[in-house]
């Protein structure tokens, strides 16, 4: 099979979709859906005060970047508008939002815990609202470590019904315990869905296929548009109103070249055609994707954005953004190779090294990599200073590629030339002694390696990955 016929994955249809019957669509388990994924307690860092520039990771700044709806760092949730073709010459505006457990204020509410906040949009300006949503939303978990999640565990959904146009919007959330929340401004710019239209592609968790524009959409919108590199490959939902047997074709481009495109599964004839896949996740490479679809012997039609994380929140806007995050994790020649490869082929030789890493494969996780990411964060919250961020320093990267010293001694030297030192020793932890001494010449917290060290931190490098 080629490359490119493999990037997309046939499966089966899916059934038992949610029908949302009402203008304003929850999705629970039981009124919230809560992700599969374990729970993870909260850890207090200093992190928590660094500039914005510093944070890693930092996914609202690329998310904002990418034109999502963002709230802040204490209520980090993530949204974002879809539409379809709606009654008549109407459209359906659909808002997905996110946000981890964390960000709400939960209470005890035997058999579990419970917490409420509230979504409200507007539509239209002071003068003139054209429609609007208010919804107050329940979210109930069975421990309090469950509350502690800071994953995308709570989603949201609801929809407006708009005519073609363009409008300014307003989007508020608010946790109803603690009053934390954001407000942001939107405008949107709402297409008119004619028969010879083919919709801007929608990532989702689930979708169900209707046959006409009277019946209400039944998905399940990924707000993120986002998707891991070891997760199974992201859902892609289209609608046409061509009907009849016309076909869809779907290109993913990287860095503005297509490096797979297929023709898309349609579902029943009708009115309209609905049309879904799944996307082969092994050729998608880290970073911001397009989604372009189109109807046979058509020009593409409006695109959208598939967000390719390296693991949860670890998000970037492009390729060589997230190998930067990896500047720790191999040596020259393999990151070099990375750096160099062509669209159409990092996803797959960064798949290599990604499981080339992984000292434990019948386990799901990836125990170098949980490890290697935990250190970065751990690093910048030690060394981050007036000189940037800490994991960019040197004693971050030796922090991050070897981990904590045995042993660290500190000494101060009057003479202006020679400042401040540390000296950090390896002995046991690398099962040989390596002896590192990072100077502070100008006293502003700045260690840098010297000349001997920066040598021998390279070999030990080397000796680590070969």
């Amino acid at each position: 099979m080629s490359p490119v016929a493999k990037l997309f994955r046939k499966k089966g249809h899916l059934r038992g979709g949610l029908f949302f019957s009402a203008r304003v669509a929850l999705l629970p388990v039981g009124a919230a859906i809560a992700a599969c994924a374990q729970p993870a307690p909260p850890t207090a860092s200093p992190a928590d005060v660094m500039p914005d520039s510093f944070r890693v990771p930092n996914p609202l700044a690329v998310y904002s970047r990418l034109g999502f709806v963002v709230g802040n760092y204490d209520f980090p949730a993530v949204g974002r508008f879809a539409f379809l073709p709606g009654p008549a010459d109407s459209s359906y505006a659909i808002f997905a939002l996110s946000l981890p457990n964390n960000a709400l204020r939960f209470r005890s509410d035997d058999p579990g815990f419970l917490a409420r906040y509230h979504v409200r949009i507007v539509v239209g300006d002071s003068a003139t609202v054209v429609d609007s949503l208010a919804v107050t939303q329940e979210v109930r978990v069975r421990t309090f470590r469950e509350t502690a999640r800071r994953d995308e565990s709570v989603l949201f959904q609801g929809f407006l019904l708009l005519a073609p146009g363009t409008y300014p919007a307003t989007i508020e959330v608010r946790d109803l315990a603690s009053r934390d929340g954001f407000a942001a401004a939107a405008e949107l710019q709402v297409p008119r869905f004619d028969a010879a239209d083919v919709t801007t592609p929608i990532v989702v968790y689930r979708a169900e296929g209707r046959s006409s524009r009277d019946e209400p959409p039944a998905l399940i919108i990924n707000p993120r548009a986002t998707v891991g590199l070891e997760d199974p490959g992201p859902m892609v939902y289209v609608e046409s109103l061509a009907g009849g047997a016309v076909s869809a074709t779907l290109e993913v481009l990287e860095d503005g070249v297509v490096t797979g495109s297929d023709t898309l599964r349609a579902g029943a004839p009708g009115t309209m055609r609905a049309y879904t896949d799944s996307l082969d996740q092994s050729l998608l490479a880290p970073g911001a994707l397009t989604l372009r679809t189109g109807l046979a012997g058509q020009a593409p039609a409006d695109s959208t954005v598939l967000v390719v994380a390296l693991v949860s929140d670890w998000v970037t806007t492009d390729y060589h953004e997230a190998l930067d995050f990896l500047r720790y994790a191999g040596t020259y020649s393999e990151l070099d190779s990375l750096q160099i490869a062509l669209p159409g082929e990092r996803g797959r030789l960064l798949r290599t090294f990604w499981k080339g890493r992984d000292p434990d494969p019948e386990t799901p996780e990836n125990e170098f990599f949980d490890r290697y990411f935990r250190k970065i964060q751990d690093a910048n919250d030690r060394f981050s200073g007036m000189t940037g961020p800490g994991w960019l320093t040197d004693r971050g990267a030796v922090y991050i590629t070897l981990g904590p010293p045995d042993e660290v001694t500190r000494h101060l030297d009057t003479r202006q030339e020679q400042g401040q030192s540390q000296v950090w020793l390896y002995d046991e932890s690398l099962g040989y002694e390596l002896r590192l001494i990072f100077v502070d010449l100008q006293g502003t917290g700045d260690y840098r390696l010297s000349t001997d060290s920066r040598r021998a931190f390279q070999e030990a490098v080397q000796r680590l990955y070969s």
